[in-house]
């Protein structure tokens, strides 16, 4: 029975990291740009940017999925002219839909969205 109750608890609690196990793509966000992110394992990359020849902004960001949450370490990169730093934490919301609960830095992106 004790085997029993901890593979239950091994299952309910990996759940809504297995329901997210995909987040790599191409993502959109309502601040104009466009994200690459990568997933391996629980763990997130990115490179965003507002546009490929003329980027006012790019940047990268590294981080975790925890649960329904990516907890992510973000920084501007010299492609673009803005240069901030921050941390940022997203909701996923569903497999093609992330929701910024927390932000730092002055990152201007709070919904991102993939097709």
């Amino acid at each position: 029975m004790k085997q029993l109750k901890t593979l239950l608890f091994l299952v309910i609690f990996s759940l809504p990291s297995l329901v997210f196990a995909d987040l790599t793509g191409k993502w959109s966000c309502n601040d104009g740009g466009t994200y690459y992110m990568r997933q391996i394992g629980r763990d997130v990359y990115w490179f965003g940017e507002r546009s490929p020849t003329s980027p006012t902004w790019s940047n990268v960001a590294v981080g975790q999925i925890v649960g329904t949450q990516i907890n992510l370490r973000w920084a501007d990169v010299p492609k673009g002219s803005i240069m901030q730093s921050g941390n940022l934490t997203l909701r996923l919301d569903n497999p093609n839909k992330a929701t910024a609960t927390y932000k730092t830095g002055g990152f201007g992106g709070s919904i991102w969205t993939r097709p």
